[in-house]
């Protein structure tokens, strides 16, 4: 293994820090922006590491490219199938190479696992990623999330392994840099960041912005862009692997005046303790705005959570000049100070709130949003019958749980970093409340689409930006139309022209990924998100080279034999940098297992063997009956705990096995083939192989299965030994799921 010296960087307590910098380039031209993120990771460790980092990316974001320079090496990643993905990383890792793989914890948030990094060895991960731009009214609003705030609650409700739960450290600091070119239609516009300090430099075709002073990576970096004259309607195309892509972009002006129906609105703040500081001001704010939005006629109701619920007056009550006095008083005394996240429970309670069946239901919820068991509260808000209207209020809002309960509902959201314009942002929830509702709304497309996405458009409010895709065979050429009609009948409608996308080769088909313009691959991951087909999202991710729950990137560094590592790594969990105000501290103001067809050669014995005795082995262990699973008997789960909990740090033997309680009969058989002269190492290797393959090996910690591997590998079981462990191994999860399940 290469040693080398290197300078170590320290965090203000002594500690080795992995990540040094972030640096960011974003460019925005018309409402398409590409991000070019780069990490720079060393390691100033003795030994070999790996580095495990898990950062937001936004939740529209599409990864459009992954790279790694490790020495004077380039490499570039390839999206791969998710096991796939996982079987080269680990076996490049149990190898001595380095390897990095990049994988979506949940949506918004990837995981990059830099491993194997040598004493004093520096590795920098490029990727980018694209992302269209809403307009919201007279704004454009471009965010770039840059930390995860701490959340309540398991992030393996969410589906994260332990490796890529976040780590938290009060005084984790690293550089970080952003330079934004914006061109095009936002070029001119009156731009204003309120999350950092910029520059701002006008030139004659773009308009450069930088942060300024010494920029933290502890809030979402925030760029709003106004505009006096913000486009109605856009439209682009470009090439496909066969055939033609489509976006169609509407801000459509739907009028006010006729709709003056009463509205029950309920409103749910949150109170809990990481809402404390800047996130419970901003909430006051907002509820202070609300109050003053109501009409005479709503009904309307409050309810304040944490832990536990509190209601300002039990069901919902006219809005009067007397309930409106009380719900003040209500709210100035409200404090980030009820504990716990429990949303769920909160919002059972506004669903329970009693009052008039003939309303429409719209909920008003102010939250950070940061919980991890997010899924089940979106599925059961769909089931409502309420319409979502959420703000996200903080310096790093959960985007995903904040946004899919208004997207999962026909409501709208809103995200208001501290220090921008509260009052504003929750009017303009309620000039969407109050808008009439469309009763449908259909795009009109010069040729014949093969596929649109969305399929059917869903809800549709004046001001905000409608992106719409749709296949072709033919190009398209002429002028695409949206088509409003609303309750009461009126119909708004918008064209617009059809050009081609900046870049694009119009002239050839594309032949590739590669060669694919970025608009082609946006439009390929929101078909992907369409889909639910789990297998044929994988085969679409692959096909355009996109990061999915389904797939990964990989990236693998063969390192010379003289270079590579000899020892597994140490795993290090690169901290998350506070979130600025999260839980009144401070102010912005101030995994699957690998693969068991590993690619290796087993038909040479790691041991001389004659072939006799190999074949004699075999049959024995095929004629030996299984008896059944002793009572006290432990099955693959359990074992799969037991192993994690005893950190496997070395390789057990058949007597811990036992005191483990293995099956008897297992034991036997295993034991059987060590009396015959397997190596005792050999055969315990062979079984936490397979046990790795089931689908309870999935819940093995990363290190405990990267030894199980390494020792697979050192000891190389000849098939016949595989065979024979594995007729144990099956009999025993066969007989134990039987036993199990009662039958």
């Amino acid at each position: 293994m290469k040693a080398g010296a290197a300078a170590v960087l320290e965090s203000v307590r002594g500690e080795a820090i992995f990540l040094e910098e972030v640096r960011a380039e974003a460019s925005i031209n018309d409402l398409l922006a590409e991000v070019t993120v780069t990490q720079r990771y060393r390691n100033p460790e003795a030994t070999n590491v790996e580095a495990v980092y898990t950062f937001p990316v936004p939740l529209d974001g599409v990864l459009l490219g992954f790279g790694v320079e490790i020495g004077d090496r380039r490499l570039a990643g390839v999206v791969v199938e998710k096991a796939e993905g996982e079987r080269r990383y680990e076996e490049a890792i149990t190898d001595g190479d380095a390897a990095v793989l990049l994988e979506q914890a949940e949506p918004g948030l990837y995981t990059a696992s830099v491993g194997n990094l040598l004493p004093g060895e520096m590795a920098t991960i490029h990727f980018r990623y694209g992302l269209l731009l809403r307009w919201n009214g007279d704004r454009v609003r471009f965010a770039m999330p840059t930390t995860i705030a701490p959340r309540y609650g398991d992030p393996a409700s969410a589906g994260l392994a332990p490796h890529q739960a976040p780590e938290y450290a009060l005084d984790a600091e690293r550089a970080f840099s952003l330079r934004v070119t914006v061109r095009g239609l936002l070029k001119d516009a009156r731009f204003n960041s309120p999350s950092h300090g910029v520059s701002v430099a006008p030139e004659a075709d773009a308009t450069l912005i930088a942060l300024t002073g010494a920029p933290a990576m502890d809030r979402d970096f925030v760029l709003e862009a106004r505009s006096s004259r913000p486009e109605a309607a856009s439209a682009l195309v470009a090439r496909d692997l066969d055939g033609w892509v489509a976006l169609a972009s509407f801000r459509p002006e739907i009028p006010m005046a006729g709709d003056d129906q009463r509205r029950s609105v309920k409103i749910v703040v949150d109170c809990s303790g990481s809402m404390g500081g800047d996130s419970i001001a901003q909430a006051r704010a907002a509820l202070e705005r609300i109050l003053d939005d109501l009409r005479a006629g709503d009904l309307f109701e409050i309810i304040a959570f944490g832990s536990s619920q509190r209601a300002l007056f039990g069901r919902e009550t006219p809005v009067s000049e007397t309930t409106v006095a009380q719900a003040r008083r209500f709210v100035r005394a409200l404090d980030a100070d009820m504990g716990g996240t429990e949303i769920a429970a909160a919002l059972e309670a506004a669903y329970a709130v009693r009052g008039a069946s003939d309303l429409h239901r719209d909920l008003l919820l102010i939250t950070d949003g940061e919980v991890w068991d997010d899924g089940s509260v979106v599925g059961r808000a769909k089931q409502s019958g309420h319409r979502f209207f959420t703000v996200g209020v903080g310096s790093a809002v959960a985007e995903a749980f904040v946004r899919g309960l208004a997207e999962a509902t026909g409501g709208a959201c809103e995200f208001v970093a501290p220090r921008e314009d509260m009052a504003e942002r929750v009017h303009r929830h309620f000039q969407r409340m109050y808008a009439p509702r469309a009763r449908s709304a259909f795009v009109s497309w010069p040729a014949q689409a093969l596929c649109r996405v969305p399929d059917a458009i869903g809800p549709v409010y004046g001001g905000d930006t409608v992106h719409l895709f749709a296949w072709l065979a033919e190009r398209p050429e002429g002028r695409v139309s949206l088509e409003v009609t609303l309750a009461d009948g009126r119909v708004v409608r918008h064209e617009t022209e059809i050009h081609p996308f900046e870049g694009s080769p119009v002239e050839m088909p594309a032949t590739d990924d590669a060669s694919l313009p970025a608009l082609t691959r946006l439009a390929a991951a929101r078909r992907l998100a369409a889909t639910g087909d789990g297998k044929a999202a994988t085969v679409l991710a692959v096909r355009y080279q996109l990061m999915s729950e389904w797939t990964n990137y990989i990236v693998v560094h063969v390192r010379a034999d003289t270079e590579k590592a000899e020892d597994l790594p140490k795993i290090i969990r690169v901290p998350q940098v506070l979130a600025a105000g999260w839980h009144g501290m401070g102010t912005v103001h101030a995994e699957r297992s690998f693969a068991l067809d590993a690619c290796y050669d087993l038909a040479a014995p790691a041991r001389a063997e004659r072939a006799d005795d190999l074949r004699s082995m075999r049959s024995r262990a095929y004629a030996r009956p299984m008896r059944g699973v002793a009572a006290g008997a432990i099955g693959p789960t359990e074992l799969v705990a037991l192993l994690n909990a005893h950190a496997m740090s070395s390789s057990p033997s058949l007597n811990d096995l036992e005191v483990w309680g293995a099956p008897e009969a297992v034991l036997v058989a295993l034991r059987d083939l060590v009396d015959q002269g397997v190596d005792e190492a050999m055969v315990v290797a062979a079984f936490l192989y397979l046990l790795a393959g089931l689908e309870a090996g999935n819940a093995l910690d990363r290190q405990v299965r990267r030894r199980i591997l390494k020792a697979y590998k050192t000891e190389t079981p000849h098939q016949a030994v595989m065979d024979a462990v594995t007729y144990a191994f099956d009999a025993w999860r066969r007989q134990w799921a039987t036993e199990a399940n009662g039958f």
